[in-house]
């Protein structure tokens, strides 16, 4: 069968056929042109598996580049971010320390240790206080975890683990 017959699109149809009008019917074919058929479909299925597979595969390609340009983008976005920061925090150090040296009378270098001192002192009380606030919120949460389970022990059982241990003599009350 030409395939010029069976695909009204291909190089050489005649525009005058109508494709599925021109296939024999299967009980109007023979087995060798059926068998030829079915092995036209299968490599045309294949074909249409292949592009489908090579667009997802495409589209995935697509979606991971994009990932790493909006990484890459992100990283230099955070640096750049980091250094207008720490140049910020520097130059309200600096005019800091400077108006500190003026106050002393032109002694800037006394300005500079005055503020250094400042800022350190800040810096370490800051980290003080937060540890103990993280410490004391740590410590209460296992506090409070402890007492609910003395509680459930002692709704379950009618006792809980220190009257239990300070009194072991007791077991089948």
């Amino acid at each position: 069968m030409d395939r010029s017959a069976q695909d009204p699109t291909a190089p050489g149809a005649s525009s005058t056929s109508t494709g599925d009008s021109d296939r024999l019917t299967p009980d109007e074919q023979n087995p060798t042109d059926a068998l030829k058929d079915i092995s036209a479909r299968f490599g045309e299925l294949g074909e249409y598996v292949s592009y489908l597979l090579s667009a997802k595969v495409d589209a995935i390609k697509v979606s991971v580049r994009n990932a790493g340009l909006y990484a890459g983008l992100g990283v230099v976005g955070l640096m750049a971010g980091g250094a207008f920061v720490v140049t910020t925090v520097v130059l309200l150090c600096r005019g800091i320390a400077g108006g500190l040296g003026t106050l002393f009378g032109g002694g800037f270098w006394l300005g500079d240790i005055v503020a250094s001192i400042l800022f350190l002192g800040l810096l370490v009380g800051g980290v003080m206080f937060m540890m103990n606030r993280l410490t004391k919120a740590s410590r209460d949460r296992t506090a409070k975890k402890y007492a609910s389970r003395q509680q459930q022990q002692r709704a379950r059982f009618g006792t809980d683990v220190h009257e239990r241990a300070a009194s072991p003599g007791k077991a089948g009350e």
